[in-house]
C-alpha cells in the first residue's frame, strides 16, 4: 500500500527526491514546480455526453400492428418448436423416412402416446403374414448354408434386398474376417496290439465338432451318461474311472464343451457324442430321429472367435497351436446306431438302471494283447468371411438409443427350426414396423434388425460384432431381443431373460392369443392354479442362447423366447437341430399344422416387446429383479447355515437403490425429454453395473455376476462352497430339462455389490454416488458422440446409428463410419 501511495503521490519507492518537472499550464504558460514540493497532478476532466434528443413516440396504430406481428411470429415459432423431431431430446433430427409426418399418429392422438391395443392387434393381424413367413423358411431352409458358404452368401445379399425392400431407413451388409472350422480326416476303428485296422466304423461324412482339438485316442471305452458331475460319481462308485479310456457321452444335458472339459479333467483320451433316439419320441411312441441322423456340435466354452476372446478378430487366419479355452482331446460325434454298435462291446461293472444302457455294462477294457478304440480327428481352420445383414429403422425423438433384434441365419444343415422360421419372422417384423411407420406411427427409438452369420460354430457374428465396442455398447443399446429357434414345438411358451427384463413380459403376454386355446391369451394359457405362471416361463439366459453374449459381455439387457416342447414330450425339434432332419415339413408334422399360427404367435410377443421398449419414453426396465434373482441364489446357501451377510448387504443396496430410482421417477416430469434420457441411462447402467470390474475381458470375456461363466460368477463361489449344486447348465439340452435351475449359470462371489446402485445409493451401502450416474452415463453418452473415434465402426447413417463400413455417412452421424463418425458409437466394422 505505502508503494502505491507513493506512486500516486509523486515519490518513487524508495523515497528519493524527485527531480524537476514542469507542467504545462492549461492556460498557455509554463509553471515550474521546485524539487520537492508536492508534485501536481492533474486528472483529465470527464466528457460530458451530448443530450440526445427524445425519439418522438410511435403512432398507437402503428404500436398495436408491430405487437400483433411479432405475436404472431413468435406462435409460429413455438408451434414449429413443438412439432420438429428432436435428437437426442434436444436437437431437431429433420424430416422422416418415407415421407411420414411427425405428428400424424393413430385417430389424431398425440404423438407421444402409442396405438390403442385394438388398434395395435388389428395392424398385427393385417400386416404379419403366415404366407410370408412360409416362403421365407422354406426359402432358408431349402438347403445347407453354413458360414461363409457360397449358398450362405447368396442368402445373405436375399435378406439384404428383403430389407431394403420393407422400407427401413437403412439396409447393408458387413463383411467379417474369422477363421471357421472345418472337418478334417476323422476316423473311428477297432485295432489289434500293433496299430492295424481290425474294423472300422460307420461316421457322417459331414458332422464334426467344431474347434475340436486335433489328434489321435487309442485304448479302452467307458460309457459316461451325460458326464454330469453326479454321473461321474456314479462311475467312481462302482469301479469305473474315465482315465486312459475314449468315453462315450449322450446329448441332450449339459453342453458338449462342459462334458468335454469334465472328460478332460478327469483323465480321459477322446470324447464320442450321440443323441439316444429314446429321449426324442415322436408320435405314437416311436423315435423321433432316424438312427443314422448325427448331430454337427461344437466344443468351445462360450461364444465368438477362440482364438481373439474379448476383441474383434481382424484377420481370417487362426495362430498356430490349438484353440484356447479348448479341451486339448479329440471329440467327435456319433450316430445313434454306430453308439450302440459300441454298447454291445461293453462289459461289467454294470450301469445304474435308470441309464437305460443297452445290456446295462459300463465298461470295455482291452486285454493284453486284445484289441483296442482308436479315434483320430483331424480338425482344423480356414480363412473365412462372415456376412451378417443390418437394416435400421430410424427413431424419432432418441434415434442414439438402439432396440435390436437379431436371428441366426446360418446352419449346417437344412436349418428349418435352427435358422428358417427365426430370419422370417425377423423380415416380417421389420416389413410390420417400417409399414406402421408409413401409416403415421414412429417409435421413439432406432430399431435394428440383424441377420447373424456364423451362429452354428458359437454366434461368431454376434459376439465379433458387439467385442468392438467394449465399454460402449451398453450406453447405446437399451436391449437386445433373439429371435433364435423361436420355435421348436407348440406346447408351451419359453423366455429365457436377463433380470431387468423379467417384468416386462407379463403385459406383452397378455395382449397375445393363444395358438392353441382359442379366445384365450397366452397369459391366460400359461397361468395355473396355485402356482404363478413365471416359474413356468422365464428363465436365465443360457450360454447357448444367442442373447447371451450381449449380456454377459456387454451387459445389455437381453432375451430370447420362442415355443418349446411340453415337458416330457421329447423335444424332436431340438434333436433335429445340426442334422440333415432338420427340415420344414418335419417341422410341421411335428407342429401337426400348427407351425403358421405358433409362428404369429412368437411375432406378436416380439412386436409387443419391440412397441415398449422403442416408444415408452421411460425405458421398461426393472433394475429391482436383480435384487429378487439375488435372493433366489442366496437361498440355497443359506438352507445350509453358511453366513452370508456380505452377500445379502449387497442385495440390499441393490433394491434400495432401485427404489431410489423409482421414487425419483415417480416425482418427476414424465414429459421432460432431459430428464427422460437421463432416467434412461440409469436403467440401462444397471445390467452392466454387473459386469466384474475385477477381471480380464479378454481372460473371462462373460463378466456378468450372474450369467457369466468363470471364477467371479456366484455359481464358482456355490462350487467353492461344497454345495452339492451340479454343474452350471447341466440340466440343458432336451425340453422340461434345459432350462436347469435359475442359479446354475448365475452369480458372483460380491462383485456385484451396490453396483447397479452406483445410480443412487447410500455412500454406506457401496451403492455409489446419488445421482452421480445420471450425469455421468449422460456424459459418456456425449463424451462417446462428441468425439471422431471411427475407428471400429461402420454406422454413420442414421442419426446416431449402427452403419456399415465405409457406406453409411449420410444421416447425420452417429455410430459412425470409419473415419467420419459424427458423434457417437461406431457398431459396425
Amino acid at each position: 500500500m505505502e508503494t502505491l501511495r507513493r506512486c500516486f503521490r509523486g515519490r518513487p519507492p524508495g523515497g528519493g527526491a524527485v527531480s524537476y518537472s514542469r507542467h504545462r499550464n492549461p492556460g498557455g504558460g509554463d509553471e515550474e514546480q521546485e524539487e520537492g514540493a508536492e508534485p501536481m497532478v492533474r486528472l483529465p476532466r470527464p466528457r460530458t455526453r451530448p443530450r440526445r434528443r427524445p425519439r418522438p413516440w410511435l403512432h398507437p396504430l402503428a404500436t398495436l400492428a408491430l405487437g400483433s406481428a411479432t405475436a404472431f411470429l413468435l406462435g409460429l415459432l413455438v408451434a414449429a418448436l413443438g412439432h420438429t423431431p428432436c435428437r437426442g431430446g434436444a436437437v431437431g433430427a429433420g424430416p422422416l423416412p418415407g415421407g411420414s409426418a411427425p405428428d400424424l399418429v393413430w385417430g389424431g392422438a398425440s404423438a407421444e402416446a402409442p396405438p390403442p391395443r385394438p388398434r395395435l392387434r388389428e395392424l398385427l393381424r393385417r400386416h404379419l403374414r403366415e404366407e410370408r413367413v412360409e416362403q421365407w423358411a422354406r426359402e432358408v431352409s431349402s438347403g445347407p448354408h453354413g458360414a461363409g458358404s457360397g449358398r450362405g452368401r447368396a442368402l445373405a445379399q436375399s435378406v439384404l434386398s428383403a430389407l431394403a425392400g420393407a422400407g427401413l431407413s437403412r439396409a447393408w451388409s458387413r463383411p467379417q474376417p474369422l477363421p471357421l472350422p472345418v472337418r478334417g480326416a476323422v476316423s473311428l476303428r477297432w485295432v489289434g496290439p500293433g496299430g492295424e485296422e481290425l474294423e472300422r466304423l460307420p461316421l457322417d461324412p459331414e458332422a464334426f465338432c467344431a474347434w475340436s482339438a486335433p489328434g489321435t485316442a487309442t485304448g479302452g471305452l467307458l460309457y459316461g451318461h451325460y458326464g454330469r458331475p453326479q454321473d461321474l460319481a456314479e462311475l467312481r462308485a462302482r469301479g469305473a474311472e474315465p482315465r486312459g479310456h475314449l468315453v462315450l457321452l449322450r446329448l441332450g444335458r449339459g453342453r458338449p464343451a462342459q462334458q468335454v472339459s469334465a472328460m478332460f479333467a478327469a483323465g480321459a483320451l477322446g470324447v464320442l457324442f450321440y443323441r439316444d433316439p429314446r429321449d426324442t419320441p415322436g408320435p405314437g411312441g416311436g423315435p423321433a430321429l432316424w438312427g443314422g441322423a448325427t448331430p454337427t456340435l461344437h466344443v468351445q466354452d462360450g461364444a465368438g472367435d477362440p482364438f481373439s476372446r474379448g476383441f474383434p478378430s481382424f484377420s481370417g487366419h487362426a495362430p498356430p497351436g490349438p484353440a484356447p479355452g479348448v479341451a486339448p482331446i479329440p471329440a467327435h460325434p456319433l450316430s445313434a446306431a454306430t453308439a450302440m454298435r459300441l454298447m454291445r462291446s461293453l462289459g461289467p461293472p454294470l450301469a445304474p438302471p435308470r441309464w437305460g444302457v443297452p445290456g446295462g455294462a459300463l465298461r470295455f477294457r482291452p486285454r493284453l494283447g486284445g484289441r483296442r478304440l482308436q479315434l483320430r480327428v483331424g480338425a482344423g481352420t480356414r480363412p473365412g468371411t462372415l456376412t451378417s445383414v443390418f437394416g435400421a429403422l430410424r427413431g424419432r425423438l432418441e434415434p442414439d438409443c438402439y432396440i435390436i433384434v437379431g436371428a441366426q441365419r446360418d446352419s449346417l444343415g437344412p436349418g428349418a427350426a435352427a435358422s428358417g422360421v427365426g430370419t422370417a419372422l425377423l423380415l416380417e417384423l421389420a416389413r410390420f414396423f417400417a409399414a406402421i411407420g408409413r401409416e403415421g406411427f414412429q417409435l421413439r427409438r432406432t430399431l435394428l434388425f440383424v441377420s447373424w452369420d456364423g451362429a452354428e460354430f458359437g454366434h461368431l457374428g454376434a459376439t465379433e460384432w458387439l467385442e468392438g465396442y467394449p465399454g460402449l455398447l451398453h450406453t447405446k443399446v437399451a436391449a437386445y431381443v433373439s429371435l433364435d429357434r423361436p420355435v421348436l414345438g407348440a406346447d408351451r411358451f419359453v423366455v429365457r431373460t436377463s433380470p431387468t427384463l423379467g417384468p416386462l413380459i407379463e403385459s406383452a403376454l397378455e395382449q397375445v392369443e393363444s395358438p392353441n386355446e382359442g379366445g384365450k391369451s397366452l397369459l391366460e394359457q400359461l397361468r395355473r392354479p396355485g402356482r404363478g405362471w413365471e416359474s413356468d416361463v422365464i428363465r436365465p439366459l443360457a450360454p447357448e442362447s444367442g442373447a447371451f453374449p450381449f449380456t454377459a459381455a456387454a451387459g445389455v439387457p437381453a432375451l430370447e423366447l420362442g415355443f418349446d416342447e411340453a415337458p416330457g414330450g421329447g423335444g424332436s425339434a431340438r434333436a433335429a437341430l445340426g442334422t440333415p432332419e432338420d427340415t420344414l415339413s418335419r417341422l410341421g408334422a411335428r407342429l401337426r399344422g400348427r407351425l403358421p399360427a405358433v409362428s404369429r404367435a412368437v411375432a406378436a410377443v416380439a412386436a409387443q416387446l419391440l412397441l415398449r421398449l422403442g416408444h415408452d419414453p421411460r425405458l421398461p426396465l426393472e433394475p429391482a429383479a436383480i435384487g429378487d434373482a439375488l435372493v433366489r441364489q442366496l437361498a440355497p446357501l443359506q438352507a445350509r447355515g453358511l453366513s452370508l451377510q456380505c452377500l445379502s448387504s449387497a442385495r440390499g443396496g441393490v433394491v434400495r437403490a432401485a427404489a431410489a430410482l423409482r421414487r425419483d421417477m415417480s416425482g418427476s416430469d414424465g414429459a421432460n425429454e432431459r430428464l427422460n434420457r437421463g432416467f434412461n441411462a440409469r436403467l440401462m447402467a444397471a445390467e452392466a453395473s454387473l459386469l466384474s470390474p475385477f477381471v480380464s475381458p479378454l481372460v473371462s470375456p462373460f463378466r456378468h455376476v450372474l450369467l457369466g461363466q468363470g471364477r467371479h460368477t456366484l455359481a464358482a463361489l456355490v462350487a467353492e462352497l461344497g454345495t452339492q449344486r451340479g454343474t452350471p447348465g447341466d440340466n440343458e439340452g432336451t425340453p422340461g430339462d434345459n432350462e436347469g435351475t435359475p442359479g446354475d449359470n448365475l452369480g458372483t462371489p460380491g462383485d456385484n455389490v451396490g453396483t447397479p446402485g452406483d445410480n443412487e445409493g447410500t455412500p454406506g451401502d457401496n451403492v455409489g454416488t446419488p445421482g452421480d450416474n445420471e450425469g455421468t452415463r449422460g456424459n459418456s453418452t456425449r463424451t462417446h458422440r462428441d468425439r471422431d473415434s471411427g475407428d471400429i465402426g461402420d454406422i454413420g447413417d442414421i442419426g446416431g446409428g449402427l452403419g456399415d463400413s465405409g457406406d453409411c455417412g449420410d444421416m447425420g452421424g452417429g455410430l459412425g463410419d470409419t473415419g467420419d463418425i459424427g458423434g457417437g458409437l461406431a457398431l459396425g466394422q
